[in-house]
């Protein structure tokens, strides 16, 4: 999972650097702004669907820029049907937004025929992993669990992060970044429109400049579905991951602003300028960059060294884990395994519950990832009545006690019906035990 979380993200970056290369066909430049944005998300690299939809749209601008039109509509509707089998809410957005592409194209009666042609072509390429996903979940029997939980399960997600809590993080670029976007994007948006306008209404304008137009639209076309990923939860990276499109979008534009003044000043000068400018920013970066890889090197192998990277929980090898939930985990390990010699079979209603099952090879379904809107179509209520069904003093239920912090999404309810309606058998770690 890691090797491929580093593949993932090395790939949306690689992705951004392509995309802005070919806006602005300038190499240096196109790493510097890369390099930047990349050091927004350094303490956020993970693997995760919000990511893979940001690569797979990434992927889909990067083609939409791309001159060549050879077979790409079909490419690019794959490519959305993948968003589709990877996120389905924002999947469906971006491949709205793919369908859409063409039609923004239509300035005259003659090429509506060849754009429809192109709007069908992307219709196939969307169908095709559309088909192959539902072909699987109908095989696997797991169709009707699909609705439940990935469809008909969205209802049930009622946690929210305000927008207003990213204006007033105490980071810096968060702060900043939070107020500027939404400038950005009206602004991005309003230009879009004027360019239509301008091209619909056929004013002669260069060629070169048409190009800039064609970008700044479709920049703002794909920058909307991802922003859907900052609602409803509006923290740092969700927030960061929703405006990457639109970073670039503000870099293209700050980069063509640049250029009308850059381009007034003579040859010899504007090289000198470029070389100096691009040298220093290269070496704060590279300083920066090597820096802290240096002192994370540094760290994981002063950890290695004195005994706190664990080599005895499976699964978890050659991973930091602090001394203290080394010793947790292994206790409640230790307590599960022991109610299974009795017979006894024991879950744990909490975010952390997969902590625990994981190094005894275990699967619990709903309690490996306890939180609303991750438990089916029945929310709280589902859960509780399963609970009720089941009425078996040979399980038990491990819920937080009453003096330590739950996850802000865990679902309350279901734990407070086990506190008020089972009987209390004991405690391991900082874990009540309840049965019938």
């Amino acid at each position: 999972m890691r090797i491929l979380a580093a593949l993932l993200m090395t790939s949306i970056f690689y992705m951004i650097f392509k995309i802005l290369k070919r806006l602005t066909k300038e190499t240096n430049i196109s790493v510097i702004i890369t390099a930047l944005i990349g050091l927004l998300f350094r303490e956020i690299f993970c693997i995760d669907y919000n990511y893979m939809c940001l690569f797979l749209c990434l992927s889909i601008l990067y083609l939409e820029l791309a001159s060549e039109k050879k077979n790409k509509s079909l490419w690019i509707g794959i490519l959305g049907g993948l968003a589709i089998c990877t996120k389905q809410s924002i999947g469906a957005i971006i491949a709205i937004a793919v369908l859409l592409r063409p039609l923004l194209e239509i300035n005259k009666k003659e090429n509506i025929k060849v754009l429809m042609k192109e709007v069908g072509k992307r219709v196939l390429g969307i169908a095709i992993p559309s088909i192959i996903l539902l072909s699987y979940l109908i095989i696997t029997n797991s169709f009707n669990d699909f609705l439940d939980y990935a469809i008909k399960g969205i209802a049930t997600f009622d946690n929210k992060v305000e927008y207003k809590t990213l204006l007033k993080s105490n980071i810096l670029e968060i702060t900043i970044l939070s107020r500027l976007i939404p400038v950005t994007i009206i602004v991005t948006i309003l230009a879009s429109i004027i360019t239509k306008i301008i091209s619909i209404k056929k004013v002669e304008v260069q060629e070169e400049t048409k190009e800039k137009f064609t970008n700044i639209q479709i920049l703002t076309l794909y920058s909307l579905p991802v922003l859907i990923v900052i609602y409803p939860i509006a923290d740092r990276i969700h927030f960061l991951i929703g405006i990457t499109i639109a970073l670039i979008s503000i870099s293209y534009c700050l980069f063509l602003l640049g250029k009308i003044g850059y381009d007034k000043i003579r040859y010899s000068k504007k090289k000198f300028h470029y070389k100096t400018i691009t040298l220093i920013i290269w070496v704060g970066l590279l300083a920066t960059i090597s820096l802290q890889g240096v002192i994370n090197i540094r760290e994981y192998i002063n950890n290695y060294r004195y005994g706190k990277i664990n080599k005895e929980i499976e699964h978890f090898e050659n991973i930091e884990i602090p001394e203290y939930l080394q010793d947790r985990i292994i206790e409640i390990d230790k307590y599960i395994k022991e109610k299974e010699k009795q017979g006894i079979t024991v879950y744990i209603l909490d975010a952390e519950s997969a902590v625990y099952t994981i190094p005894l090879n275990k699967y619990t379904k709903d309690y490996d990832m306890f939180l609303k809107g991750n438990i089916g179509k029945d929310g709280e209520q589902g859960q509780i009545e399963k609970i009720k069904k089941e009425k078996n003093e040979n399980i038990i239920y491990l819920v937080r006690k009453d003096n330590e912090t739950l996850n802000w999404q865990s679902p309350i309810k279901v734990i407070t019906y086990i506190k008020e309606n089972l009987r209390h058998v004991g405690e391991i770690e900082f874990y009540d035990a309840y049965t019938e």
